[in-house]
Formats: C-alpha cells, structure tokens, sequence
C-alpha cells in the first residue's frame, strides 16, 4: 500500500532524484552556492553525486522545495507556436462570454482574460500537465497556455502554443461559438495536405525563408526530411535512419544555394535525386538579417508536428543577434513578447501567402491539362 504521508512532505531520496536530474540547469556551481548558503562551504573538485547528496540530506521547507523547482524549470525558448483561424468574425464581447462559460465549467484551471484592442482579446489558462515518467516532485507542473485572438478579414485568427492542451480549449471554444450561433465553425490551418508532391512541399518551405518581408536569408543551419512512401513501406523498399539523415544533409546544401541565390530548386541535380527518392522537408531553422535599423539577426523554426500528412504547423523565434558597436553579439538572445509576437506574424502571414500561391498554381494545371485534352 501507497505511504499516505508522504502526499505531504517530500523526501530526501525525491530531493536527490529532483537534484540529479537537473543537471543542466542545478550546475556544479548552483549546487556549491546551494550548499553555502546552508552554511556548508565544499570543494569544487568534489564530484556532483556527492554534493546532491550532502543537499539532499538537509532539511528543506516548503519554500526551499519550491525554489529547488524553480531552477529546476527549462526556459521558455523552446516553446513553438501554432496558429488557427476561425472563418466568421469574433468580437472581444463575444469572446468574453464564451470564454466565461468555460471558466465556470473548467474550475480546476485558472482562467484569465482581458481586451487587448478593440479588435484582440487575450485568454490565459494556466493548468497541471502530468508526466509520470518523472521523478514525483515534477510529475505535476503547473503551465500556462496563453491564446491570442484577432479579429482580422472576416475572420478570427487564433495564435496558441503548439500543444494538445491548447488546441483541445480551441475546440471547446469552437464548440461554444456553434452553440450560440446556431451554425457549423471551420477551423483553417495551415498545411500541406492538398500538396502531396515532395517538390511542392519542399518549395513551400524554400519559399517561406526568402519571402519573410524585411528579413532577407542570411543561412540555413538545419533541416529535416521525411520519405514520401515512409507509409507504406514494402518489402523491397527499406528507409533506414542514416539515409534519411544523409538526405537531409545533402537538401540543407540544396536548400540554402537556391533561397540564397535564387536558383529554381528543379534545376539542381542534387534535388532531382533527392525527389526521385521521394524525400521532401518536414522543418527547417534559419537565421535572417534585418535590412533596416536595428539590423538584427533572427533564428527562426519552422515545420510540421505530424511529418507525413504535413499538418499541425507550428513555428517558433529562437532568438535574436543584437548589433553593438558594429559587431554582432556572439550567442542568441531572448527577445521580449512585443518583439516576438511582431516576428511570429511574420511567419504566419507569410506561411499562409506562400500556401495560397502554391494551391493556386496546383489548380491551375490540372485546368490546364483539361483545356488541352479538350482541344484535341
């Protein structure tokens, strides 16, 4: 049977499993400076297993365990981003009410909402995600999934994380919006569905990292490639894993000599085999530079959570090179949330361009190809 006290106090063996599996955010040096302000001056040539150790056997409250927490948490500048599209318009009043109403039937989150604008509203759910592969003093840890909705064209343009959590409360809203209206909502994302060639998916990308306004390509540090027939594999057709990493080696070359140069990507015999091959990219990061005053360099992400189908788009800013006495600083910078949201709208305004020019070409040739068959 289950030790009922211990849902009240956490022990030094869970202190110890929280201590060692923070390695790189709980330093050797955090560790030293932990211990020191106990009062316990250690070497730094003593090993991290035996610091963890001395820490662990220490008595802790519940604010030290708190803290020991919050420097356990990773940094927010992995977090990608999605974004959605409602196709009738949503008024800040309306969202006030439908967002209420998930407030009272949600009582286990915390819910918080404000206008931004006369055409913005801002939704804030801050809940428990369980993770029971994890040590039990991180099994529960509180996160926040803030969405953004704009009332743009006609339309509402949702931006959210790119998590199920965040896109299950989209859904319920999406629900709610019906209820009252009485009518059928789509919800419109961007992917890649109707472009199932793997030279019109790979162009989609090649397209968005030199269209980004302002933002002209400065390179492309990484990419990754799926396999067109990775879904039904026969028995003669086997993919293995170091191909695919060789593929996408071989496209970050391609990649970057055309969106750099200009060159059309079926010109490149490196690409035409990759295509003959059946590989096409799935995600891409690069790094952009600024072309007016501050000139900032800019890392950007891009790609699909579910590689095959190229759905569920998602993207992110890693973060910024500052210029400073005309040289660039040497590692990324976080940039502050009124920076970021301006360049995430660069990205989802450019994704949906670019999308919306490549179905258009697509439904102009079969148009073509019929004409043709009826003139003969």
């Amino acid at each position: 049977m289950r030790d009922l006290s211990q849902l009240y106090y956490a022990t030094n063996r869970e202190i110890r499993d929280l201590l060692l599996s923070g390695k790189q955010r709980i330093t050797e040096n955090v560790l030293l400076e932990l211990l020191r302000d106990r009062g316990m001056l250690c070497s730094p040539d003593e090993p991290r297993d035996a610091l963890v150790e001395r820490l662990s056997m220490l008595t802790h409250d519940y604010t030290d365990v708190c803290g020991l927490l919050e420097r356990r948490e990773s940094p927010r500048r992995g977090e990608k981003t999605s974004t959605i599209s409602i196709d009738i318009p949503l008024t800040p009043e309306e969202l006030k009410e439908f967002i209420e109403e998930y407030q009272k039937d949600e009582s286990n989150e915390k819910v918080t909402h404000y206008k931004k604008s006369t055409d913005e509203f801002v939704m804030n759910v801050t809940y428990f995600d369980p993770d029971y592969s994890k040590t039990r003093l991180l099994q529960w840890q509180e996160r926040n999934a803030t969405i953004e909705f704009v009332k743009k064209d006609g339309r509402t343009e949702l931006r959210l994380p790119a998590t199920d959590k965040a896109r299950a409360i989209v859904d319920n809203i999406k629900e709610r919006v019906e209820a009252k209206k009485k009518m059928p909502v789509t919800l419109e994302e961007i992917e890649l569905t109707n472009l199932t060639s793997a030279e019109d998916r790979t162009t989609f990308f090649t397209k968005l990292i030199s269209s980004l306004p302002h933002f002209p390509l400065e390179n492309v540090s990484r990419l990754r490639v799926a396999h067109s027939k990775s879904k039904d594999l026969s028995e003669d057709l086997d993919i293995e894993d170091e191909e695919v990493e060789d593929a996408a080696e071989k496209m970050l070359g391609v990649v970057e000599n055309v969106a750099l140069s200009g060159e059309n990507l079926v010109a490149s015999e490196m690409y035409q085999e990759l295509k003959e091959k059946g590989f096409y990219i799935t995600s891409i990061t690069w790094r952009a530079r600024q072309n007016k005053d501050p000139y900032t360099i800019v890392e950007f992400d891009a790609g699909f959570e579910d590689k095959e189908d190229a759905k569920r788009f998602r993207y992110s800013v890693h973060g910024v090179l500052r210029l400073k006495h005309g040289t660039y600083t040497k590692h990324l910078r976080q940039v502050d949330d009124d920076e970021k949201a301006k360049l995430l709208g660069l990205i989802e305004e450019t994704a949906r361009k670019v999308l919306e020019e490549l179905l258009a070409v697509t439904q102009v040739a079969p148009d073509a190809a019929e004409q043709a068959d009826g003139g003969v």
